[in-house]
């Protein structure tokens, strides 16, 4: 019971990690023992990352990353390799959100939607799986979004491709279950993050949100890392193909 939480010796790739939920995930995996691989677009994040993250006893390896291109990911999985190991957990934290009505989408905006969003999960997954196969024990957790549950009239393609974060969770859950490789996905509402500061810093959607989610206020990164956390650990052990969403309450909120 005492090592429920650990990842102790664990290597946890975290995209996405230079910044809001992404960040606070690698740092607590990191404190629960884990060496972490910081990676972004951000090479300077990358490297201030891991230097915070070491000034704090955590072993951070910054390996910056564009996962829009395949050959980043290739590159980014290996250099994993060599210079900690092989990877025991992947959390893919990456997003873009491009706001438009339905009727604006067109195919430059859903590749690029869909080429960072769900294209790159896939791809670097394929490139995890197989030697987490060989050891017989993996971790995957993918950053869906509260989007990926609700209509969305302004970022309908953004919750599209978080859908398929979600169902992607659940069939490799079934495929690769037999091999104890575990994968689910985390569906956060509204955090306090930079990404949603377009709906935090706007007064009046804001306290419409609030009033309609139980607990009166947004999330924190830390609440969605504690999940990540859990997901990650023995604690999590029997977890697999869920979307767990974080939001407060407000998927079960009657608006009253």
């Amino acid at each position: 019971m005492r090592n429920l939480f650990s990842v102790e010796n664990k290597v946890a790739l975290i995209t996405g990690s230079t910044s809001g939920m992404g960040k606070a995930i690698a740092e607590l995996l990191g404190i629960h023992g884990a060496t972490v691989i910081v990676s972004s677009n951000d090479e300077q994040g990358c490297l201030k990352t891991q230097e915070k993250f070491q000034n704090k006893g955590i072993k951070a390896i910054a390996i910056p990353c564009d996962v829009s291109k395949k050959e980043n990911i290739d590159a980014l999985v290996l250099e994993t390799k060599e210079k900690a190991g092989e990877i025991d957990i992947l959390i893919h934290c990456v997003g873009i959100a491009i706001p438009g009505s339905f009727l604006e989408i067109d195919s430059a905006t859903f590749e690029k939607t869909m080429q960072i969003n769900l294209q790159s999960a896939i791809y670097i997954t394929q490139k995890v799986i197989p030697k987490m196969q060989d050891k017989k024990e993996g971790i995957i957790i993918y950053l869906s979004s509260l989007s990926s549950v609700r209509g969305n009239k302004n970022l309908g393609l953004y919750g599209i491709s978080k859908a398929g974060l979600a169902q992607l969770a659940r069939n490799l859950a079934v495929e690769f279950g037999p091999d104890n490789i575990r994968v689910n996905a985390i569906s956060p509402g509204v955090i306090d993050t930079e990404f949603a500061k377009a709906m935090t810093n706007n007064p009046e959607v804001i306290e419409k949100r609030i009033l309609l989610t139980p607990l009166r206020r947004i999330g924190k990164v830390e609440e969605v890392a504690g999940m990540a956390l859990l997901l990650a650990s023995k604690a999590g052990g029997f977890i697999t193909g869920q979307n767990i969403i974080i939001d407060g309450g407000t998927t079960i909120s009657d608006g009253n």
